[in-house]
């Protein structure tokens, strides 16, 4: 009798919330295989530029099961509810985990890909709390991926949005603003108080230049078969300490970054071409493969023991194409050119990335999709004394994600 009257009890609860909104759980399980090769030189004259150690690492062949190579295993929940006369309050939360050993994502969080309420109205859209950056690719105010990029998001390793340039990440502390759509047109505004605050950021303390902070302004236009996006972002760094100098050994003379990314696609029916251009200013690190190896640009000298720090400016280019194979699934083409050169350096260090990638989708079900991929990166950095680091890397995945 106890146990049918807590059962009535939990039906009343959730009946009596489904009358006040629509609550939906949701989520996807990817689970594949990849093989990862990758070929490092080392660094040359003793100096280690990025991760210490990281490039003068061995080679490197593996084969394991992953989680999330085409779209991160997740689960969430999401309800809105409508108060009449153009106004609606929605929420969303999103939790990422690892399909293969269970283990949560986003360094530990409950809910680390998106945790968002929103109030909606006739004049636009408030979204609050943490959330993907406009050029992220990742979560429900993705705009970059969706209309630029031949992988519209998802996808990891040397698939991985690291093959352009920008704060393309999820922030803690966010506010955006997104206008009505008119003719087309759609206006984004963003900006996190405190970037990450599981790595020092706390949007309670009283100096803000203690927190890495983050600002973007983005624009669509959408009209059946053509798709434009211009988005330019900063991340305004929190102020290095006395410790961090340059070559010269004044303090380290870096910046905010700052990209200006211009992007679009075109859908002819039988392939849908994607492509786009960026301009960078004060970048700090570029060019990460989603196998481990990134470009900080900071280096130790070995022989005294000491890091310096700069910033680079550079570009980055694309171009993909998205084929419809009728019965045969979907096919994905890209290449990707970008070259970074650090500021300040007497050597003029400089880096560049070069990938190309073609993956193929096939589904087994209106919620069940085969996947597979293989890719090709290499990142070379050097400056005027020579090579200072190249890195090749090659993979092959292949997966089932399942939706639910």
């Amino acid at each position: 009798m106890k146990k049918t009257l807590a059962a009535v009890a939990v039906l009343g609860a959730f009946a009596g919330s489904a009358l006040a909104a629509d609550v939906q759980l949701y989520g996807i399980v990817d689970t594949g295989l990849g093989y990862n090769h990758v070929d490092v030189d080392k660094f040359e004259k003793g100096v280690n530029l990025g991760m210490a150690g990281t490039y003068s690492a061995s080679d490197s062949d593996s084969f394991s099961m992953k989680s999330g190579q085409q779209s991160g295993s997740r689960f969430g929940f999401k309800g809105t509810e409508d108060l009449g006369n153009g106004y609606a309050v929605s929420f969303v939360l999103e939790n990422g985990f690892q399909s293969d050993s269970g283990k949560l994502g986003q360094n530990d969080r409950m809910f680390g890909r998106e945790a968002q309420l929103k109030f909606h109205s006739p004049y636009g859209t408030l979204s609050f709390g943490r959330a993907g950056t406009l050029i992220s690719g990742a979560g429900t105010l993705d705009i970059w991926g969706v209309n630029a990029d031949v992988l519209p998001g998802g996808w990891d390793g040397i698939f991985n949005i690291g093959n352009y340039y920008g704060n393309g990440s999820r922030l803690d502390n966010m506010v955006t603003y997104q206008t009505p759509t008119a003719a087309g047109f759609t206006g984004y505004l963003q900006y996190s108080f405190a970037n990450d605050t599981t790595d020092g950021d706390d949007d309670s303390q009283p100096n803000e230049r203690n927190n890495n902070r983050y600002f973007a302004a983005g624009l669509t236009y959408n009209n059946g078969p053509v798709g434009v996006v211009v988005i330019y972002d900063t991340l305004m760094f929190r102020h290095y300490g006395s410790q961090e100098v340059d070559e010269k050994g004044n303090a380290a003379d870096v910046g905010d970054s700052r990209v200006l990314s211009i992007g679009g696609h075109y859908d002819f029916g039988s392939i849908k071409l994607t492509a786009f251009g960026q301009y960078v200013k004060g970048a700090r690190s570029g060019f990460g493969d989603g196998l481990g190896y990134s470009i900080p640009f900071w280096y130790q000298n070995e022989d005294t023991n000491t890091f310096y720090y700069y910033d680079a400016d550079g570009y980055n280019f694309h171009i993909g194409a998205q084929i419809p194979m009728d019965s045969w699934g979907r096919l994905y083409v890209g290449a990707y050119y970008g070259y970074l050169e650090a500021n300040d350096d007497p050597l003029n260090w400089d880096a560049k990335n070069f990938n190309v990638l073609v993956g193929h989708e096939y589904d087994l079900s209106k919620r069940t999709t085969v996947y597979s991929g293989l890719a090709y990166k290499q990142l070379k950095t050097e400056n005027d004394e020579g090579k200072l680091g190249d890195m090749k890397a090659t993979q092959v995945i292949v997966g089932l994600r399942h939706i639910f």
